[in-house]
């Protein structure tokens, strides 16, 4: 209610200081002049209902008695200009029962609403000259068939087109920021060819004024003249706007409206699953246009439907790998599990230490390490490397270590264990993998250390008072890649303090940004560098120094490493030379 009374007061001020200017510098006989207000009654109804009809007639009724007009022409003139103001409105929403689609509020969003403008102004114009004719032949001012009846036709129907129209693009602006909206394309289009057909009728009106005006003394006949003009110009000017928006309407802004507001659907945050059937049907009605939007409308036809083809596959082949990354995660589970984690391995031993790490560059790994106790003397150690990684590598390191073990359990040197099994691998390995292997038997009463190697790194020891250097060693041939190879077997003598550390090759060719190599030079400098470490800070404190090295780079192969320390010896053997 309060929105009501401030509508019809804010319309009553401006018809009544819109009108009181012209009815003493452009009056054309006693009851009428030259009435740009004309268009604020049915512009006004339109946009703001009865109350912005009823704000008019006010403002008119006050500059009427201002004006010193008869009481009774005061009243009559009220009456009407309400009329003029509630007629249009009343019009509209007839339309609104018809046509359930239109806003409450009326906007010229397109050609239909624009032709519907010009219908409603029309026949409202017929309708306020009719009852002027009527009170001016009441009062004897003129007869209703008068060129005073049609110059007030002629003034409310050329103010409507040429003031109404830009007041109604304005109130619809100004509503649609109120609502945080936008102007669509069609209405924005369609308001800019208004405005031009206003503007020119517009300028027509004033240089026909300033021509008139000093040739003609009939103001009446003058301004009937005027208006013949721009009701001319008008009518030129909104028949080849109505048709070019027509045009566009049909052919671009009302295809490209509805195929944005299918992306906009397609595209949105909504958690439902879009029937990308039914979006591909919409677009086909537009892509039968022969013109860009038709191509436009064709083109995010087959798009949807290749992405909905595309999102099953891509759901498909997701929910495929998630099974795969669980079955992996799994076989990471088993694989780390086979190798020895349990720290210390032998609590009631108290002659070695011993301490072995594997970090896969991907869920399961090819490299592996074991140690064992053969016997209540002996010690087997053994690091090894299969070729290629993920789940072939983890098979054939399963099988490469199971037949390690189980041959060195059987009692046969390390030589004679990698000769059986680099046989076994042999059989039946039609993908050519292999592994590198060093394995190596410690003899705990006398510090003996016989070892093979099988193509793998060159192990590093420690002296007890030295530093870390690399065991010389001559490498026999890879496992599994020729059939009846010999392994020579060496041996060293290990003190009390000595350390051996076995690796793998993802410790020395782990790579940093530069694609540079950690090396093996850099991997003894870093050993050295904690050499009164025990072995498990040893290997902790090395693949920090590699992860430092390679600066966030991926990792590329695993990264196996096991370290023997020997605090004991009961019974050294003196005086024995290492053999190489």
């Amino acid at each position: 209610m309060i929105n009501k009374i401030k509508n019809a007061f804010f319309t009553a001020v401006i018809f009544f200081v819109v009108t009181m200017p012209f009815r003493e510098f452009f009056k054309v006989m006693e009851i009428t002049e030259m009435r740009p207000a004309s268009a604020l009654p049915p512009v006004f109804g339109l946009m703001l209902g009865l109350p912005g009809a009823f704000g008019c007639a006010v403002g008119n009724i006050i500059a009427d008695i201002i004006s010193g007009y008869n009481p009774l022409i005061c009243a009559f003139g009220f009456i009407a200009q309400f009329a003029y103001g509630a007629f249009p409105f009343l019009m509209w929403h007839c339309i609104k029962r018809f046509d359930t689609k239109e806003p409450s509020v009326f906007r010229l969003n397109n050609v239909k609403n624009v032709l519907r403008y010009i219908v409603i102004i029309l026949i409202n114009s017929v309708m306020m000259a009719a009852l002027l004719g009527v009170i001016i032949q009441a009062f004897n001012i003129s007869s209703f068939f008068s060129t005073t009846t049609l110059m007030v036709f002629l003034n409310n129907f050329v103010f409507c087109m040429v003031l109404g129209i830009p007041i109604v693009i304005f109130m619809s602006v100004g509503n649609l920021k109120e609502r945080r909206k936008r102007l669509s394309l069609n209405e924005r289009l369609v308001l800019i060819f208004l405005f031009m057909s206003v503007v020119s009728a517009g300028m027509i009106g004033l240089f026909a004024y300033m021509d008139l005006s000093h040739i003609m003394t009939d103001p009446l006949a003058m301004w009937n003249r005027v208006y013949f003009y721009v009701a001319i110009s008008l009518f030129i000017s909104y028949l080849i706007t109505i048709a070019v928006l027509h045009y566009a309407e049909k052919n671009v802004t009302i295809p490209i409206e509805s195929i944005a507001n299918i992306v906009k659907h397609y595209i949105s945050d909504g958690k439902e699953k879009k029937d990308s059937a039914l979006i591909a049907a919409e677009c086909e009605l537009f892509s039968r246009n022969n013109n860009e939007t038709g191509i436009l409308a064709g083109a995010f036809r087959t798009m949807v439907l290749d992405l909905e083809t595309y999102i099953d596959h891509l759901t498909r082949v997701t929910a495929e790998k998630e099974r795969i990354g669980a079955e992996l995660a799994v076989a990471a589970q088993i694989q780390a599990s086979m190798l020895p984690c349990i720290f210390p391995p032998f609590p009631d031993r108290t002659e070695f230490d011993i301490y072995a790490s594997m970090i896969p560059a991907k869920e399961v790994g090819g490299d592996f390490y074991d140690f064992f106790l053969i016997d209540e003397n002996k010690l087997a150690v053994i690091i090894a490397d299969v070729s290629g990684k993920g789940i072939p590598a983890a098979l054939f390191m399963v099988i490469a270590k199971t037949l390690i073990k189980n041959n060195a359990c059987l009692g046969k040197s390390p030589g004679e264990v990698f000769e059986t099994v680099n046989n076994i691998l042999c059989e039946n390995n039609d993908t050519s993998m292999f592994v590198t292997a060093f394995m190596g038997y410690v003899d705990l009463r006398n510090g003996k250390f016989v070892y093979v190697n099988a193509g793998h790194n060159p192990p590093l020891v420690k002296k007890a008072k030295g530093d870390y250097e690399f065991l010389k060693i001559n490498s026999s041939f890879i496992l599994a890649g020729m059939e009846d190879m010999s392994y020579a077997e060496y041996e060293i003598m290990l003190n009390a303090g000595d350390v051996i550390y076995l690796y793998t090759d993802g410790v020395t060719e782990a790579m940093n940004a530069e694609l540079e190599l950690f090396s093996g030079q850099r991997l003894i400098e870093k050993a050295n560098k904690y050499a009164d470490c025990s072995v498990k800070e040893l290997l902790v404190k090395l693949k920090e120094e590699i992860d430092l090295f390679a600066g966030g780079a991926e990792q590329a192969d695993d990264i196996t490493m096991l370290a023997l320390q020997i605090f004991e010896i009961k019974t050294p053997i003196k005086n024995q030379v290492a053999i190489f």
